[in-house]
Protein backbone atom coordinates (compact mmCIF):
# COMPACT_ATOMS: atom_id res chain seq x y z
CA UNK A 1 0.00 0.00 0.00
CA UNK A 2 1.30 3.18 -1.25
CA UNK A 3 2.51 5.60 1.79
CA UNK A 4 0.61 8.27 3.13
CA UNK A 5 3.14 11.39 3.27
CA UNK A 6 3.45 13.68 5.81
CA UNK A 7 2.65 17.31 5.84
CA UNK A 8 2.43 20.22 8.14
CA UNK A 9 -0.90 20.18 9.92
CA UNK A 10 -3.52 21.75 8.64
CA UNK A 11 -3.69 25.22 9.70
CA UNK A 12 -0.84 25.44 11.72
CA UNK A 13 0.76 27.85 9.61
CA UNK A 14 -1.21 30.84 10.77
CA UNK A 15 -1.93 29.48 14.11
CA UNK A 16 -0.24 31.26 17.14
CA UNK A 17 1.61 27.46 17.75
CA UNK A 18 3.20 28.64 14.05
CA UNK A 19 4.21 32.14 15.62
CA UNK A 20 6.64 30.67 18.37
CA UNK A 21 10.05 29.21 16.79
CA UNK A 22 11.34 26.19 17.49
CA UNK A 23 14.62 24.71 16.21
CA UNK A 24 15.52 21.65 15.06
CA UNK A 25 17.68 20.84 17.98
CA UNK A 26 20.96 20.43 16.14
CA UNK A 27 22.46 18.23 19.15
CA UNK A 28 26.33 16.52 19.12
CA UNK A 29 25.28 13.32 17.36
CA UNK A 30 22.25 14.64 15.00
CA UNK A 31 21.97 15.78 11.85
CA UNK A 32 18.29 17.31 11.60
CA UNK A 33 17.61 18.97 8.23
CA UNK A 34 14.84 22.21 8.08
CA UNK A 35 12.15 20.54 6.20
CA UNK A 36 10.27 22.60 3.24
CA UNK A 37 6.92 20.71 3.39
CA UNK A 38 4.72 19.57 1.94
CA UNK A 39 5.03 15.79 1.24
CA UNK A 40 7.79 14.10 3.05
CA UNK A 41 8.32 11.43 4.79
CA UNK A 42 10.02 11.49 8.51
CA UNK A 43 12.68 9.32 9.60
CA UNK A 44 11.79 9.70 13.36
CA UNK A 45 13.93 7.73 15.84
CA UNK A 46 12.55 6.42 19.56
CA UNK A 47 14.39 6.09 22.16
CA UNK A 48 13.05 4.05 25.11
CA UNK A 49 14.23 0.97 27.84
CA UNK A 50 11.26 -1.24 26.77
CA UNK A 51 8.34 -0.91 24.08
CA UNK A 52 5.34 -3.05 24.48
CA UNK A 53 1.64 -2.90 25.33
CA UNK A 54 1.69 -3.71 28.52
CA UNK A 55 1.89 -1.14 31.02
CA UNK A 56 3.37 2.41 31.48
CA UNK A 57 5.38 4.27 29.25
CA UNK A 58 6.33 1.07 27.27
CA UNK A 59 2.91 1.56 26.00
CA UNK A 60 2.78 4.79 24.92
CA UNK A 61 5.58 4.49 23.02
CA UNK A 62 4.69 1.28 21.44
CA UNK A 63 1.39 2.82 20.40
CA UNK A 64 3.46 5.86 18.75
CA UNK A 65 5.30 3.39 17.13
CA UNK A 66 2.78 1.48 15.86
CA UNK A 67 1.31 4.28 14.33
CA UNK A 68 3.78 6.38 13.01
CA UNK A 69 5.42 3.17 11.52
CA UNK A 70 2.66 3.35 8.95
CA UNK A 71 4.07 6.96 7.07
CA UNK A 72 7.06 7.23 8.55
CA UNK A 73 10.59 5.74 8.45
CA UNK A 74 10.99 4.65 11.88
CA UNK A 75 13.49 3.28 13.92
CA UNK A 76 13.38 2.05 17.47
CA UNK A 77 16.28 1.95 19.92
CA UNK A 78 15.28 -0.20 22.95
CA UNK A 79 16.33 -3.00 25.46
CA UNK A 80 13.42 -5.06 24.66
CA UNK A 81 10.59 -4.84 22.23
CA UNK A 82 7.50 -6.86 21.66
CA UNK A 83 4.08 -6.05 20.08
CA UNK A 84 5.28 -4.35 16.72
CA UNK A 85 5.69 -5.81 13.44
CA UNK A 86 9.55 -5.68 12.90
CA UNK A 87 9.02 -5.39 8.83
CA UNK A 88 7.68 -2.56 9.02
CA UNK A 89 10.45 -0.32 12.01
CA UNK A 90 13.95 -0.92 12.30
CA UNK A 91 15.42 -2.11 15.74
CA UNK A 92 18.73 -0.87 17.43
CA UNK A 93 19.13 -3.62 20.62
CA UNK A 94 20.58 -1.50 23.30
CA UNK A 95 22.63 -3.60 25.68
CA UNK A 96 21.30 -2.94 29.45
CA UNK A 97 21.76 -4.44 32.77
CA UNK A 98 18.47 -5.70 34.23
CA UNK A 99 18.87 -4.81 37.80
CA UNK A 100 19.45 -2.84 39.98
CA UNK A 101 17.65 -0.07 39.29
CA UNK A 102 20.37 2.88 39.12
CA UNK A 103 22.39 0.32 37.20
CA UNK A 104 19.84 -0.53 34.66
CA UNK A 105 19.15 3.32 33.71
CA UNK A 106 22.87 4.40 33.69
CA UNK A 107 23.68 1.56 31.24
CA UNK A 108 20.83 2.28 29.16
CA UNK A 109 21.87 5.81 29.10
CA UNK A 110 25.39 5.51 28.10
CA UNK A 111 24.90 2.72 25.38
CA UNK A 112 22.17 4.33 23.65
CA UNK A 113 24.01 7.47 23.32
CA UNK A 114 27.11 5.76 22.51
CA UNK A 115 24.75 3.81 19.70
CA UNK A 116 23.28 6.98 18.56
CA UNK A 117 27.36 8.04 17.95
CA UNK A 118 28.65 5.56 16.32
CA UNK A 119 26.07 5.00 14.06
CA UNK A 120 26.48 8.81 12.94
CA UNK A 121 30.11 8.68 12.79
CA UNK A 122 29.22 5.79 10.18
CA UNK A 123 26.82 8.05 8.67
CA UNK A 124 24.52 5.19 9.70
CA UNK A 125 21.78 7.68 10.22
CA UNK A 126 19.99 10.87 9.31
CA UNK A 127 17.14 11.53 11.51
CA UNK A 128 14.79 14.39 11.73
CA UNK A 129 13.34 13.49 14.81
CA UNK A 130 14.90 12.04 17.88
CA UNK A 131 12.35 11.44 20.26
CA UNK A 132 13.08 10.12 24.07
CA UNK A 133 10.35 8.40 25.96
CA UNK A 134 11.67 9.38 29.04
CA UNK A 135 15.18 10.32 30.31
CA UNK A 136 16.61 7.26 28.70
CA UNK A 137 18.97 9.14 25.99
CA UNK A 138 17.41 12.45 26.34
CA UNK A 139 21.10 14.06 25.36
CA UNK A 140 21.00 12.89 22.00
CA UNK A 141 17.46 13.89 21.50
CA UNK A 142 15.20 17.16 20.56
CA UNK A 143 12.12 15.80 21.55
CA UNK A 144 11.60 13.87 25.13
CA UNK A 145 8.53 12.62 27.07
CA UNK A 146 8.58 12.83 30.28
CA UNK A 147 5.99 10.42 32.24
CA UNK A 148 7.40 11.22 35.58
CA UNK A 149 8.26 14.32 37.58
CA UNK A 150 11.28 13.01 39.32
CA UNK A 151 11.74 16.16 41.77
CA UNK A 152 8.14 15.96 42.60
CA UNK A 153 8.04 12.08 43.68
CA UNK A 154 11.65 12.87 45.26
CA UNK A 155 10.02 15.11 47.38
CA UNK A 156 7.01 12.81 48.59
CA UNK A 157 9.69 10.22 50.03
CA UNK A 158 11.47 12.64 51.65
CA UNK A 159 8.58 13.99 53.48
CA UNK A 160 7.74 10.25 54.28
CA UNK A 161 4.11 10.94 52.09
CA UNK A 162 5.32 7.79 50.07
CA UNK A 163 7.29 5.81 52.46
CA UNK A 164 9.77 3.44 51.03
CA UNK A 165 9.46 0.41 52.70
CA UNK A 166 12.97 -1.26 54.79
CA UNK A 167 11.71 -3.70 56.82
CA UNK A 168 14.20 -6.39 55.77
CA UNK A 169 18.20 -6.09 54.46
CA UNK A 170 17.04 -7.07 51.17
CA UNK A 171 14.52 -3.97 51.53
CA UNK A 172 17.01 -1.58 52.84
CA UNK A 173 19.36 -2.34 49.55
CA UNK A 174 16.19 -1.75 47.57
CA UNK A 175 15.68 1.42 49.10
CA UNK A 176 19.34 2.54 48.83
CA UNK A 177 19.47 1.60 45.07
CA UNK A 178 16.00 2.92 44.71
CA UNK A 179 17.38 6.71 45.93
CA UNK A 180 20.54 6.41 43.70
CA UNK A 181 17.90 6.01 41.04
CA UNK A 182 15.90 8.87 41.89
CA UNK A 183 19.04 10.88 42.40
CA UNK A 184 20.39 9.90 38.39
CA UNK A 185 16.62 10.92 37.39
CA UNK A 186 16.41 13.98 38.95
CA UNK A 187 19.92 14.85 38.07
CA UNK A 188 19.06 14.07 34.60
CA UNK A 189 15.28 15.88 34.78
CA UNK A 190 16.86 19.21 35.67
CA UNK A 191 19.38 19.34 32.99
CA UNK A 192 16.80 18.50 30.35
CA UNK A 193 14.42 21.62 31.46
CA UNK A 194 17.78 23.89 31.93
CA UNK A 195 17.83 23.31 27.97
CA UNK A 196 14.30 22.68 27.60
CA UNK A 197 14.92 26.46 24.71
CA UNK A 198 16.53 23.42 22.02
CA UNK A 199 13.73 20.44 22.89
CA UNK A 200 10.65 20.22 22.91
CA UNK A 201 9.48 18.59 26.47
CA UNK A 202 6.03 16.77 26.59
CA UNK A 203 4.24 15.52 29.40
CA UNK A 204 1.34 13.54 29.71
CA UNK A 205 -1.36 15.94 32.47
CA UNK A 206 -1.89 19.52 33.61
CA UNK A 207 -0.92 18.51 36.76
CA UNK A 208 2.84 17.28 35.55
CA UNK A 209 3.07 20.53 33.82
CA UNK A 210 2.66 22.37 37.35
CA UNK A 211 4.74 20.11 38.78
CA UNK A 212 7.08 21.67 36.42
CA UNK A 213 6.82 24.54 37.20
CA UNK A 214 6.61 24.42 40.66
CA UNK A 215 10.38 22.65 40.78
CA UNK A 216 11.82 24.84 37.78
CA UNK A 217 10.31 28.27 37.31
CA UNK A 218 10.39 29.78 33.99
CA UNK A 219 12.77 26.84 32.65
CA UNK A 220 9.55 24.72 32.45
CA UNK A 221 7.22 27.44 30.72
CA UNK A 222 7.72 25.83 27.62
CA UNK A 223 6.56 22.11 28.48
CA UNK A 224 3.88 20.73 26.12
CA UNK A 225 0.81 18.66 27.23
CA UNK A 226 0.01 15.63 25.31
CA UNK A 227 -2.74 13.30 27.78
CA UNK A 228 -2.12 9.59 27.12
CA UNK A 229 -4.63 7.63 24.63
CA UNK A 230 -6.59 4.31 25.18
CA UNK A 231 -7.63 1.72 23.24
CA UNK A 232 -10.99 1.94 23.19
CA UNK A 233 -11.19 -1.36 21.29
CA UNK A 234 -9.30 -3.71 23.34
CA UNK A 235 -10.77 -2.25 26.57
CA UNK A 236 -14.36 -2.79 25.82
CA UNK A 237 -17.34 -3.59 27.95
CA UNK A 238 -18.22 -6.44 25.42
CA UNK A 239 -15.14 -8.19 27.01
CA UNK A 240 -17.75 -8.71 30.04
CA UNK A 241 -19.58 -11.67 27.88
CA UNK A 242 -16.17 -13.00 26.76
CA UNK A 243 -13.75 -12.83 29.91
CA UNK A 244 -16.24 -12.73 33.20
CA UNK A 245 -17.16 -15.95 33.79
CA UNK A 246 -14.01 -17.54 32.98
CA UNK A 247 -11.32 -14.96 34.86
CA UNK A 248 -13.85 -15.83 38.35
CA UNK A 249 -13.90 -19.22 37.91
CA UNK A 250 -10.05 -19.32 37.85
CA UNK A 251 -9.78 -17.52 41.10
CA UNK A 252 -12.53 -19.05 43.00
CA UNK A 253 -14.66 -16.22 42.90
CA UNK A 254 -17.96 -16.56 42.75
CA UNK A 255 -20.59 -14.69 39.87
CA UNK A 256 -22.41 -13.14 42.81
CA UNK A 257 -19.30 -12.01 44.97
CA UNK A 258 -18.50 -8.18 43.97
CA UNK A 259 -15.28 -7.83 42.68
CA UNK A 260 -12.77 -4.66 43.39
CA UNK A 261 -9.75 -4.63 41.44
CA UNK A 262 -6.56 -2.77 41.34
CA UNK A 263 -3.69 -2.59 38.85
CA UNK A 264 0.17 -1.22 38.92
CA UNK A 265 3.36 -1.83 40.23
CA UNK A 266 5.25 0.61 43.27
CA UNK A 267 2.07 -0.21 45.95
CA UNK A 268 3.54 2.34 48.44
CA UNK A 269 2.85 4.98 45.74
CA UNK A 270 -0.22 3.96 44.83
CA UNK A 271 -2.33 2.99 47.62
CA UNK A 272 -2.69 -0.80 48.11
CA UNK A 273 -2.58 -0.13 51.94
CA UNK A 274 -5.73 1.89 51.59
CA UNK A 275 -7.94 -0.22 49.68
CA UNK A 276 -7.31 -3.56 52.46
CA UNK A 277 -7.52 -1.22 55.14
CA UNK A 278 -10.89 -0.61 53.60
CA UNK A 279 -12.12 -3.69 53.09
CA UNK A 280 -12.93 -4.84 56.26
CA UNK A 281 -15.10 -1.28 56.55
CA UNK A 282 -17.77 -2.79 53.53
CA UNK A 283 -21.11 -4.45 55.07
CA UNK A 284 -20.30 -7.04 52.52
CA UNK A 285 -18.67 -9.41 53.57
CA UNK A 286 -18.42 -11.15 50.25
CA UNK A 287 -16.62 -7.95 48.66
CA UNK A 288 -13.34 -9.54 46.74
CA UNK A 289 -10.08 -7.80 45.60
CA UNK A 290 -7.86 -8.20 43.12
CA UNK A 291 -4.36 -6.79 43.48
CA UNK A 292 -1.96 -7.29 39.98
CA UNK A 293 1.10 -6.21 39.64
CA UNK A 294 4.29 -6.88 41.72
CA UNK A 295 5.26 -5.89 44.70
CA UNK A 296 5.40 -7.06 48.07
CA UNK A 297 2.94 -9.59 48.41
CA UNK A 298 4.35 -10.88 52.10
CA UNK A 299 4.37 -7.62 53.72
CA UNK A 300 0.43 -7.11 51.99
CA UNK A 301 -0.52 -10.60 52.93
CA UNK A 302 0.43 -10.03 56.86
CA UNK A 303 -1.44 -6.60 56.39
CA UNK A 304 -4.54 -8.57 55.17
CA UNK A 305 -4.48 -11.04 57.85
CA UNK A 306 -4.06 -8.19 60.59
CA UNK A 307 -7.18 -6.59 58.84
CA UNK A 308 -8.68 -10.60 58.69
CA UNK A 309 -9.64 -10.57 55.44
CA UNK A 310 -6.70 -12.46 53.79
CA UNK A 311 -9.15 -15.10 52.58
CA UNK A 312 -10.80 -11.95 50.57
CA UNK A 313 -7.67 -11.23 48.25
CA UNK A 314 -5.76 -12.70 45.65
CA UNK A 315 -2.68 -11.37 44.63
CA UNK A 316 -1.68 -12.08 40.34
CA UNK A 317 1.75 -10.91 39.66
CA UNK A 318 1.89 -10.48 36.22
CA UNK A 319 -0.65 -10.55 33.09
CA UNK A 320 -0.46 -8.84 29.71
CA UNK A 321 -4.46 -9.67 28.92
CA UNK A 322 -5.46 -6.83 31.82
CA UNK A 323 -8.64 -6.06 29.73
CA UNK A 324 -9.90 -10.08 30.94
CA UNK A 325 -9.74 -8.65 34.57
CA UNK A 326 -11.57 -5.17 34.18
CA UNK A 327 -14.12 -7.39 32.17
CA UNK A 328 -14.37 -9.77 35.24
CA UNK A 329 -14.30 -6.67 37.89
CA UNK A 330 -16.86 -4.25 39.35
CA UNK A 331 -15.07 -1.43 40.62
CA UNK A 332 -11.44 -0.58 39.80
CA UNK A 333 -9.90 1.42 43.12
CA UNK A 334 -6.96 3.37 42.67
CA UNK A 335 -5.99 5.72 45.82
CA UNK A 336 -2.79 6.60 44.46
CA UNK A 337 -0.67 9.22 46.75
CA UNK A 338 1.37 10.34 42.92
CA UNK A 339 0.13 9.38 39.81
CA UNK A 340 1.07 11.92 36.94
CA UNK A 341 -0.83 10.13 34.74
CA UNK A 342 -2.62 6.19 35.22
CA UNK A 343 -3.37 4.66 31.87
CA UNK A 344 -4.99 2.03 34.33
CA UNK A 345 -8.04 4.35 35.66
CA UNK A 346 -8.65 5.17 31.73
CA UNK A 347 -8.61 1.44 30.58
CA UNK A 348 -10.59 0.47 33.49
CA UNK A 349 -13.12 3.21 32.28
CA UNK A 350 -13.26 2.18 28.85
CA UNK A 351 -13.88 -1.15 29.76
CA UNK A 352 -17.01 0.24 31.17
CA UNK A 353 -15.91 0.43 34.87
CA UNK A 354 -16.65 2.92 37.65
CA UNK A 355 -13.87 3.78 38.96
CA UNK A 356 -12.57 5.23 42.22
CA UNK A 357 -9.67 7.11 42.49
CA UNK A 358 -7.49 10.93 44.16
CA UNK A 359 -7.38 13.89 42.81
CA UNK A 360 -3.20 13.69 42.80
CA UNK A 361 -3.59 11.10 39.73
CA UNK A 362 -2.92 12.91 36.21
CA UNK A 363 -6.15 11.27 34.65
CA UNK A 364 -8.58 12.74 37.18
CA UNK A 365 -8.23 15.60 34.76
CA UNK A 366 -10.71 13.80 32.59
CA UNK A 367 -13.13 12.47 35.49
CA UNK A 368 -16.53 14.10 36.83
CA UNK A 369 -16.41 13.57 40.79
CA UNK A 370 -20.24 11.40 40.97
CA UNK A 371 -20.81 11.50 37.64
CA UNK A 372 -17.85 8.99 35.68
CA UNK A 373 -16.23 8.27 38.66
CA UNK A 374 -15.16 8.98 42.32
CA UNK A 375 -12.38 11.59 43.32
CA UNK A 376 -10.68 11.27 46.85
CA UNK A 377 -9.72 14.22 48.16
CA UNK A 378 -7.40 12.37 50.61
CA UNK A 379 -5.50 9.05 49.68
CA UNK A 380 -5.32 7.70 53.00
CA UNK A 381 -9.05 8.48 54.20
CA UNK A 382 -9.86 4.70 54.18
CA UNK A 383 -13.55 5.96 55.68
CA UNK A 384 -14.05 7.84 52.73
CA UNK A 385 -12.60 5.28 50.61
CA UNK A 386 -14.74 2.61 51.72
CA UNK A 387 -17.91 4.94 51.52
CA UNK A 388 -17.55 5.41 48.04
CA UNK A 389 -17.02 1.89 47.52
CA UNK A 390 -20.18 1.21 49.19
CA UNK A 391 -21.95 3.43 47.54
CA UNK A 392 -21.36 2.00 44.05
CA UNK A 393 -21.60 -1.72 45.53
CA UNK A 394 -25.36 -1.67 47.33
CA UNK A 395 -26.61 0.29 43.64
CA UNK A 396 -26.59 -1.74 40.94
CA UNK A 397 -28.33 0.61 38.30
CA UNK A 398 -25.83 3.65 39.64
CA UNK A 399 -22.71 1.48 39.05
CA UNK A 400 -23.98 0.64 35.61
CA UNK A 401 -24.32 4.45 35.20
CA UNK A 402 -21.14 5.39 36.36
CA UNK A 403 -19.74 2.80 34.24
CA UNK A 404 -21.54 3.54 30.97
CA UNK A 405 -20.57 7.50 31.39
CA UNK A 406 -16.91 6.20 32.16
CA UNK A 407 -17.02 4.78 28.68
CA UNK A 408 -18.15 7.44 26.92
CA UNK A 409 -15.52 9.81 28.77
CA UNK A 410 -12.55 7.35 27.37
CA UNK A 411 -13.37 6.86 23.89
CA UNK A 412 -12.31 11.24 23.74
CA UNK A 413 -9.19 10.11 24.40
CA UNK A 414 -7.55 8.07 21.55
CA UNK A 415 -3.84 6.72 20.24
CA UNK A 416 -4.68 8.42 17.09
CA UNK A 417 -5.10 11.91 18.83
CA UNK A 418 -1.80 11.37 20.63
CA UNK A 419 0.16 10.70 17.48
CA UNK A 420 -1.28 13.37 15.59
CA UNK A 421 -0.48 15.92 18.07
CA UNK A 422 2.34 14.56 18.69
CA UNK A 423 3.27 15.16 15.17
CA UNK A 424 2.53 18.73 15.43
CA UNK A 425 5.47 18.76 17.44
CA UNK A 426 7.21 17.45 15.63
CA UNK A 427 6.73 20.02 12.44
CA UNK A 428 6.90 22.56 15.04
CA UNK A 429 10.54 21.21 15.85
CA UNK A 430 11.26 20.54 12.41
CA UNK A 431 9.93 24.03 11.10
CA UNK A 432 10.37 27.18 13.69
CA UNK A 433 14.28 28.23 15.01
CA UNK A 434 13.31 29.16 18.67
CA UNK A 435 11.65 27.41 21.68
CA UNK A 436 11.06 30.40 23.59
CA UNK A 437 7.45 31.07 23.36
CA UNK A 438 6.08 27.40 22.71
CA UNK A 439 2.89 27.35 24.05
CA UNK A 440 2.04 24.86 26.95
CA UNK A 441 -0.66 22.86 24.88
CA UNK A 442 -0.72 21.32 21.74
CA UNK A 443 -4.04 22.82 19.68
CA UNK A 444 -6.75 20.19 19.84
CA UNK A 445 -7.49 20.38 16.21
CA UNK A 446 -6.41 16.72 14.26
CA UNK A 447 -5.13 16.64 11.05
CA UNK A 448 -8.26 15.53 9.03
CA UNK A 449 -6.37 12.98 6.48
CA UNK A 450 -4.40 11.24 9.34
CA UNK A 451 -3.96 7.74 8.41
CA UNK A 452 -5.60 6.22 12.13
CA UNK A 453 -5.10 2.71 13.07
CA UNK A 454 -7.13 1.25 15.95
CA UNK A 455 -5.84 -2.81 16.53
CA UNK A 456 -7.88 -5.00 19.16
CA UNK A 457 -5.25 -6.91 20.52
CA UNK A 458 -6.62 -10.47 21.47
CA UNK A 459 -6.04 -13.88 20.58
Amino acid sequence: MPCQRWAPVGGVGTSSLSQNVVPPAKGLYTKLRRRQLPEVSLKIAFIAHHVNFEAGPATVTAHLVERLCEDHQVSVFSNTINGIDLLKVRHYKVPALRCPNSLAHITFLVSSTLLLAALSLLRKTDFDIIHSTGYDSAFSSNVITSHFCERECRRLEEANIIKIPCRSAWQKLKALDHRLYRSLLCFVERLIISRSNSKACIVVSQAMQKEFAHHYGDAAKNIIVIPNGVDALGFHPTNRLLYRGQIRQKHGVSRSDPLLMFAGGDWERKGVRYIIEALPLLSKRNVKLIIIGRGDEEYYGRLAELEQVRDRIFFVSHSSRLWEYYAASDVFVFPTIYEPFGLVITEAMASGLPVVTTRLAGAADFITDGVDGFLLDKPGDINELAAKIELLLSNAEFRKTMGKRARETAEKFSWDQVTQKTLEVYNTVLNQPDLERLRVNVPERLQRDFHGIEHLRKS
